[in-house]
């Protein structure tokens, strides 16, 4: 999941988008009863929690980079942010 999430904000195009985030974009429109006939567990809501906070921090770090700000400057900035993006290269790494 983490890894798809990391390839799918790296290149959205060429990637599915993850179904965490077509839930949560589902379920931020019409609510988690009509989306999905109940309630949310726990589980579900962290696993899109996780997803979106993937897909904003690559869209931050490439935000900045197309502003001239390298990428130390930016993790010092962002470092929940920076550390996600860690995380998600070195899973990528093991496979």
């Amino acid at each position: 999941m983490r890894v798809a999430a990391y390839d799918y904000a790296e290149t959205p195009g060429s990637n599915p988008i993850p179904r965490e985030l077509v839930l949560l974009g589902y379920i931020d429109r019409f609510g988690a009863q009509a989306v999905m006939g109940r309630q949310l567990n726990v589980v579900e809501i962290r696993r899109m929690i996780l997803v979106d906070n993937i897909c904003r921090a690559y869209d931050s770090r490439s935000q900045a980079e197309k502003n001239g700000e390298n990428w130390a400057a930016w993790a010092k900035r962002n470092p929940k942010y920076s550390q996600i993006l860690e995380n998600c290269m070195h899973l990528e790494d093991d496979q």
